[in-house]
């Protein structure tokens, strides 16, 4: 079986911009990539090297596999929690059903 990698973005905000008629994440950033799903869940869980820095209040994981041009469907979205110190699962927004690739354009 070939090999996954797990990618995890930040991002400032999550929302439709009608100004624009586009998404809008404000700042963004991919924090790097793990090849065990696991661990990566455990890095967002934990907010390991504090991803958040008290702007990011989201985060995208996303499964990839090697190559140009490739894109994932298998995702998953979290928010941040201050309370947890780390992000959370969330249900996919509704403004990126239609997206795909945060963290490799």
């Amino acid at each position: 079986m070939e090999q996954s990698y797990w990618f995890i973005t930040v991002m400032e905000k999550i929302e439709y911009d009608t100004k624009y008629s586009g998404l809008n994440t404000g700042c963004t950033r991919c924090c790097g990539f793990y090849t065990s799903k696991n661990t990566a869940l455990k890095v967002l869980h934990e907010n390991w090297t504090d991803m958040w820095e008290t702007i990011y209040d989201y985060a995208v994981l996303e499964e990839y596999y090697e190559g140009i041009d490739n894109f994932t469907m298998n995702r998953q979205f979290f928010k941040y929690d201050r309370e947890k110190d780390g992000y959370v699962e969330i249900d996919e927004p509704e403004c990126v059903k239609h997206l795909y690739s945060f963290a490799i354009g």
